[in-house]
């Protein structure tokens, strides 16, 4: 048959040719009507989750199309959606009276369309991806002429539709992330360029949000990689839920998210927007057994303000993005000149710090801690220092920041917990020695066999080490930072919580986590005596550690009218400028041989 070959030839040019699909689509209805002159054609496609979309139809007007839209194919929607549920073609030869039409009928009636056959399409795997139909202007079924017509267009819209799919397969490996199903860096920067060349000629603003999202690796560490991919699933529906008109989100990598806005009509529309993002980032993300909690740091570049380069405008939102991690508090940060120089400066830091250790610039300070009941030092806390070359003693905060965000904080915190127990050794043997740790430190995987082989080799009593933990932990609630504080106390370890009233503190953890010690932070402590809501706040969680047989340390104590007030409340032990600065540990030398000679007749006694 002439007229087939025909149909057929133009078709698969046409896919040869890589021509739309809804155009060869069209044409291929069209072929059809010519050579069964009684019939009206459609194709739909079927999409992943069972739902039709119009795709030709030329003999159709558009409210008929439309009302078809997004339908779910199931028994007894009408022929199309019936024969793709069923996987078997359909004739309904009266729609009048046919109860797969029950609620469509209404559709096609008034359009003088009395009957349809239906036939699904089907891709090389089996799978249901459209549906071929012929509607009729009288009650009837097909005749043979038709059944071969349809048999050969089945065929070809099959070739048709799987090689629309393989292209929009390409496409969404070239344009979007295949984790989150975000635009990649490709999808991004094509859409900034246009913007950005938009906003030239009609003197619009740009803004590039670049985001990243701070303590994911913890939770990789912790809950592991599939738990990561997860967290990053639902924080993308989340970003993308938070987009109004004419912001685009991307996921640029690892857990790095960017976001262009254009327009960006002033510096508060860009702040909401920054703000927006950061609120939706925050919110807890359910995760198997437990919840995670990670937030944003935004780094904004701008255009007309930082250039039109796209480039350029990348590296300043990470610039600053930089400088928002940096940030305490609000991590939300601008581009502007002067950060260039702040961040080249915190860069030859971490330089610097990479040789530290090589060149022994670290060095241990040391606070007493004194216990109320006995009046005598209990032990002492270690506090690190950095001798930089050039800049003097620098305390932690001044450095300890930068270390963590180079990745360098384990490497030090292990220098620090060994020379600890080496000096901590060659104390009485009644006084302990207490050593910071960071998150970091808690979730490296065998952390607890770590501190164990360092006490062996210090020969130091496990049961005079103290590891102080930050609040920050308390967002690690799980399993594995769980195990760790318990290996940690199986092994004889006391473990400390720090900075205790700040925070994220919540009585709750105390029964969760194995606490030994609670450390009252030294901004409740230095409003005790001057502020009554401030006591009765100690004087409770005194009370409550108490009964949970946890031991107190108040920090910060530089007044002899809150050493008072402190020791009334049954505080167990104080530490401060009141009793001494940190120092050296040879600057206590004559405590500590006060302290030997107290042990050795309390032991001859």
């Amino acid at each position: 048959m002439l007229g087939l070959r025909a149909l057929q030839h133009d078709v698969l040019e046409g896919v040869a040719r890589d021509l739309p699909v809804k155009l060869v689509m069209n044409r291929l209805c069209l072929q059809a009507e010519r050579l069964a002159p009684d019939v009206v054609c459609s194709i739909l496609f079927v999409d992943a989750q069972g739902h039709l979309h119009p795709l030709a139809g030329p003999g159709l007007p558009k409210s008929f199309c439309d009302a078809i839209e997004g339908l779910a194919v199931g028994p007894q929607v009408g022929s199309c959606g019936t024969a793709a549920y069923l996987r078997e073609p359909v004739e309904v030869c009266d729609i009048e009276t046919d109860p797969l039409w029950a609620a469509y009928k209404d559709l096609a009636l008034p359009l003088g369309l009395r009957a349809c056959w239906s036939s699904p399409i089907y891709a090389a795997d089996g799978r249901v991806i459209g549906t071929f139909a012929f509607y009729y202007r009288t009650c009837r079924g097909p005749n043979a002429l038709e059944r071969t017509i349809v048999q050969a267009c089945v065929n070809l819209c099959a070739i048709a539709m799987e090689q629309k799919e393989r292209k929009e397969s390409i496409q969404r490996l070239a344009y979007f992330d295949p984790l989150t199903g975000a635009a990649n860096r490709a999808s991004f920067e094509q859409h900034a360029r246009d913007a950005l060349a938009d906003a030239a000629q009609d003197g619009n603003g740009v803004a590039i949000h670049w985001i990243d999202l701070d303590d994911f690796k913890s939770v990789n560490d912790t809950l592991g990689h599939e738990a990561g991919d997860n967290l990053l699933r639902i924080v993308t529906q989340r970003l993308r839920a938070a987009l109004r008109a004419g912001e685009f989100l991307a996921r640029i990598g690892g857990d790095e998210f960017v976001v262009l806005q254009y327009p960006a009509a002033s510096v508060s529309a860009i702040e909401e927007l920054a703000q927006r993002l950061a609120r939706a980032v925050a919110e807890p993300v359910p995760l198997a057994e437990t919840t995670a909690s990670v937030g944003a740091s935004i780094g904004i570049a701008r255009a007309p303000q930082d250039g039109f380069d796209l480039a350029q405008l990348m590296k300043k939102a990470d610039l600053a993005l930089y400088e928002a991690k940096a940030a305490v508090g609000r991590g939300i940060s601008f581009f502007d000149a002067r950060m260039e120089a702040r961040i080249a400066s915190r860069w030859q830091m971490e330089r610097e710090l990479e040789q530290a250790l090589a060149r022994n610039e670290f060095e241990l300070y040391f606070q007493p801690i004194v216990d109320l009941a006995a009046l005598e030092v209990s032990g002492f806390e270690a506090l690190l220092r950095w001798r930089r070359p050039g800049h003097g003693m620098l305390s932690p905060p001044a450095f300890l920041p930068v270390a963590e965000k180079a990745g360098l904080i384990c490497e030090i915190g292990e220098w620090v917990l060994r020379e600890a127990c080496l000096l901590g050794a060659t104390l009485p043997a009644h006084m302990r020695v207490a050593v910071n740790l960071s998150p970091t430190q808690l979730v490296k995987p065998g952390f607890a066999l770590d501190v164990a082989s360092t006490i062996g080799a210090c020969n130091i009593d496990p049961s005079r080490l103290e590891l102080e933990i930050t609040e920050s932990v308390l967002l690690l609630e799980n399993a594995a930072t769980h195990a760790c504080l318990t290996h940690l106390r199986q092994l004889g370890v006391s473990i400390a919580l720090d900075d205790f009233g700040t925070g994220y503190s919540a009585l709750s953890h105390l029964r969760a986590f194995p606490v030994d010690r609670i450390k009252i932070d030294r901004s409740f402590v230095q409003e005790v005596d001057i502020r009554r809501e401030t006591a009765s706040i100690i004087r409770a969680i005194i009370g409550l550690a108490r009964e949970l047989g946890v031991k107190t340390t108040a920090e910060g104590i530089e007044t002899c009218s809150q050493l008072r007030m402190l020791h009334s409340f049954g505080c167990n032990e104080i530490q401060g400028y009141l009793i001494s600065q940190p120092k050296p540990l040879s600057a206590f030398r004559e405590i500590i041989e006060a302290g030997a000679e107290r042990l050795t007749a309390a032991k001859r006694a």
